[in-house]
């Protein structure tokens, strides 16, 4: 067991800390926005109401780690679409789908009384048409699906390009993209949000928010495509890196003042106009100037190595998947034996708990597909 600790906590070399920092950041936000489900301190309702924001620097990580090794392959030569979705599908499959059956199987788990149809789950395509009032159960799920499809449209959207003049003009694909973000979003605003606001309707004000903006992938391109550009920066851009290179923690500075006028955006109502049309773009900037910097030899971020935010990062796709339910099933318990609902040990136990779970999901369905998906890829080459 110590062996297996030892492995969970070793984060693939030291140039990776600073992107382990941040992951660990990610799902530490999403776990304290969705406790806010439950009595809280005060304290986890403020972060909690940032929290959302944790899906957003899961996207650019993701953006720039699978748009970093795609772009890599295509230098090489070509992509290996064969091996890219096997090694993706070894790696998400298995512990989704188990979870999946989990709470089909075992209702009382559940941690809200509906849930989208199985066969969305399946096809990954749980964002579109979701719910919220009335399919609230892994609804996380639907952030998920959005990187699936990501996955899935990637490789083949840099293979197109591969032989094309347009991609030198990468720079101003990624502004466009982002671009048709905020304008959809801002056309739907109109159509979909505005009769609440003129009308003052607050009842399914959020869940018709997100049903057509907030969840539906064509909404939420902004922090995959900024991950992506970074991605692109790395690998084609040698000027950028070496300025990235000595200044980190400028870069470091920067995404923090950005971040906190994101943050700042969203304080309010963030249902409203603004924050849905420019904030999501600031907000995908902000980390990843982030991230930009976390992998920078220069930034603290980069040379500062932490067990603790090691070991979360490794864990947190098993954090992602189960903490939601276990939640759940222990509020009861801990009723029971009559710890304080709104007190901080009850978050703490909380939070173990779902680190602990999620120990078990790498232990027992992680660990021993992505050391098979390693034997395979040994083979290959």
């Amino acid at each position: 067991m110590i062996g297996y600790w030892r492995r969970i906590s070793d984060a693939d070399g030291k140039h990776l800390a600073g992107l382990d920092h941040l992951r660990a950041l990610a799902i530490i936000l999403v776990f304290l926005c969705h406790y806010r489900a439950y009595e809280r301190p005060g304290w986890v309702d403020e972060v909690g109401l940032f929290g959302w924001t944790g899906v957003d620097l899961f996207f650019v990580l993701s953006g720039y780690l699978i748009g970093n090794q795609l772009m890599r392959q295509l230098d090489a030569g070509a992509i290996r679409f064969g091996e890219f979705y096997l090694n993706r599908a070894l790696r998400i499959f298995p512990a989704y789908f188990l979870v999946v059956f989990l709470y089909f199987a075992f209702p009382f788990i559940r941690e809200r009384d509906g849930i989208a149809p199985l066969w969305q789950f399946l096809t990954f395509t749980q964002n579109f048409d979701l719910d919220f009032g009335n399919e609230g159960t892994f609804s996380h799920a639907w952030s998920l699906a959005i990187e699936e499809q990501f996955y899935l449209l990637l490789p083949l959207t840099l293979w197109s390009l591969a032989g094309s003049r347009i991609w030198r003009h990468g720079p101003w694909i990624f502004l466009g993209i982002m671009v048709f973000g905020l304008l959809i979003r801002g056309i739907l605003w109109l159509q979909v949000m505005q009769p609440f606001y003129d009308a003052a309707i607050t009842e399914n004000r959020f869940v018709a928010y997100n049903k057509w903006i907030y969840y539906p992938t064509y909404n939420r391109l902004d922090s995959l495509v900024v991950g992506v550009a970074i991605a692109s920066i790395m690998n084609y851009r040698p000027r950028w890196c070496a300025w990235q290179a000595r200044r980190g923690n400028l870069l470091l500075i920067g995404g923090l003042l950005l971040v906190a006028v994101a943050y700042f955006i969203f304080r309010g109502d963030r249902l409203t106009f603004w924050p849905t049309v420019v904030g999501y773009p600031i907000l995908s900037v902000a980390y990843g100037m982030l991230v930009f910097a976390a992998l920078s030899p220069s930034c603290i971020l980069y040379r500062v190595r932490w067990s603790a935010s090691a070991v979360i990062a490794a864990l947190s796709y098993g954090i992602y998947l189960c903490h939601k339910f276990l939640n759940h099933l222990m509020q009861q318990p801990l009723d029971v034996i009559g710890l304080e609902k709104a007190g901080n040990t009850r978050v703490l136990i909380c939070a173990v708990v779902s680190v602990l779970g999620a120990l078990l999901l790498n232990c027992l369905v992680e660990h021993p597909f992505l050391r098979w998906r390693a034997r395979l890829n040994k083979r290959e080459s």
